[in-house]
C-alpha cells in the first residue's frame, strides 16, 4: 500500500479514538509512514527492494523498538518546543503546569497526566497500523524480522485500492454536508468513527471474499484431480469481489479467475513449471545469485525464455504481479481498457521480474530487475 494512504488510514483511526489529543494524533500519523524508510536500504541494488522492503521496519519487533526513540523525542522535547513557540511562552522548569487549549497541542500538565507511555503506545500503534495494512496486501511482509525472513500476507486488498480512498473521504463528506452547526450537536470525532467502522467492514468483506475464493479453488483442484502444492487467491485492481486464483503443482501452474459474486470461475491459463530441467537457460537463470534471491521472494514463480537471434532472454517473474482482463470485474475491465489505449502492452509487461540475458556463446551478459 502506498505511504500516503497509510498515513490517512492511521489518521482516521486516531481521530476516531482520541479526537481531542492532537499531539498523539499527529505522532501516530507520522509513525505510520515511518516504516517505508526501508526503501532507502541498499540504494543502487535493484534487488535490494525485494530483499529489504517490508523487512525490519515492518516487523513486530521493529515496531516495539522504533516506537521508543520516536516517543522519547516527542514526549521530552518536541511538544514543549512547539507549545512555547506557538504561545510565545518563555522556558519554564519541568513540572510547571500550563493550560492546554481543547483543540491545540497538549500542555505540560496534560502530558504529565497521560505520561510517556501514552506517547509510546501512539508510536507503536502508528507503526503497527502501517504493518497491518501492508499485510492485507499480497506483496508480503516480514513480520518476524530479524528472527525470520518469512513473508506474511493476507491477500485481502490490491496494493492500490480506490475503494479505500472512497471510504477515507466519508468523514470529509459528512463534515461538509452537515456544516459547523450540525457538527456542534454531535460528539467530537463521530464522523471519523463512521469512516473507521466502514474501513473495518471493508476488511471483513475482503476476508469473506478471500475465504470463498480459496474454497472455490480447492473444490476445482479436487474435482480435476489436481495435486496442488500451493493455492492462492490474489486481489486484483478495481475488483474487490474478484480474485486471481493460482494453483501450483509440481508440473504446472494454473491461473484461474474467481468471480466470487457469481460463484464462478473464468477462463483458465496454464503454464509449465518454472523449475523444469528441460531448458538449461532457465535452470541457469535460477542458479544465479540474483535468481536465488528472486526465488526466495516469489510466491508463485514462473519463467519464460525468449529466443532473440543469437541471444537468449530469460524472464523470471511472479504470477501475483501479472494481470489479465479476465481477472477483473466490469468496472476493472473498463478502467483497464482506458489504460490500454495509452499503453497497449501494459498487460503483457512483466513487473517485479528478473531478466537474464545470455550472449551467443551462452554466457550471462546482463542481469536486470524489471519494475
Amino acid at each position: 500500500m502506498d505511504t500516503i494512504t497509510h498515513g490517512l488510514i492511521t489518521r482516521l483511526f486516531a481521530k476516531a479514538l482520541v479526537p481531542e489529543r492532537r499531539d498523539l494524533l499527529v505522532l501516530a500519523t507520522l509513525c505510520s509512514v515511518l516504516p517505508d524508510v526501508d526503501i532507502l536500504y541498499g540504494a543502487g541494488d535493484p534487488l535490494a527492494g525485494l530483499q529489504n522492503h517490508r523487512g525490519f521496519t515492518h516487523s513486530l519487533f521493529g515496531a516495539a523498538l522504533l516506537g521508543f526513540p520516536v516517543a522519547a523525542l516527542t514526549y521530552f522535547r518536541l511538544p514543549h518546543v512547539f507549545l512555547e513557540r506557538a504561545r510565545g511562552y518563555s522556558s519554564r522548569p519541568r513540572g510547571v503546569e500550563s493550560r492546554a487549549t481543547p483543540n491545540g497541542p497538549a500542555g505540560l500538565s496534560e502530558r504529565a497526566t497521560y505520561g510517556f507511555w501514552a506517547f509510546y503506545l501512539a508510536s507503536v500503534l502508528g507503526i503497527g497500523s502501517h504493518i497491518f495494512f501492508d499485510v492485507v496486501t499480497s506483496y508480503g511482509t516480514m513480520l518476524l524480522q530479524p528472527f525470520s525472513d518469512r513473508r506474511f500476507s493476507l491477500d485481502l486488498w490490491f496494493i492500490i485500492d480506490p475503494y479505500v480512498w472512497l471510504i477515507l473521504s466519508v468523514p470529509w463528506l459528512l463534515r461538509h454536508a452537515l456544516g459547523r452547526e450540525g457538527l456542534r450537536r454531535r460528539r467530537m470525532g463521530w464522523e471519523d468513527r463512521i469512516g473507521a467502522l466502514l474501513l473495518v467492514g471493508y476488511v471483513g468483506l475482503a476476508a469473506g471474499v478471500q475465504v470463498m475464493a480459496l474454497r472455490h479453488l480447492e473444490m476445482w483442484a479436487r474435482g480435476h484431480g489436481v495435486s496442488a502444492t500451493r493455492i492462492g487467491a490474489i486481489p486484483v485492481a478495481f475488483s474487490p469481489l474478484h480474485r486471481k486464483g493460482i494453483v501450483m503443482t509440481s508440473d504446472y501452474v494454473y491461473d484461474i479467475p474467481v468471480y466470487v459474486s457469481r460463484a464462478a470461475l473464468g477462463p483458465i491459463a496454464t503454464y509449465p513449471s518454472p523449475f523444469r530441467m528441460d531448458d538449461p537457460f532457465i535452470a541457469r537463470a535460477w542458479a544465479t545469485p540474483q535468481g536465488k534471491r528472486y526465488q526466495w521472494f516469489a510466491r508463485f514463480p514462473l519463467a519464460v525464455r525468449l529466443d532473440e537471434g543469437e541471444k537468449q532472454r530469460v524472464i523470471l517473474y511472479d504470477l501475483r504481479f501479472q494481470g489479465r482482463l479476465e481477472d477483473l470485474d466490469a468496472v476493472g475491465r473498463a478502467i483497464a481498457r482506458l489504460f490500454l489505449t495509452r499503453w497497449p502492452q501494459l498487460m503483457e509487461q512483466k513487473r517485479q521480474a528478473l531478466e537474464v540475458i545470455f550472449d551467443a556463446g551462452g554466457r550471462i551478459e546482463r542481469v536486470a530487475f524489471l519494475h
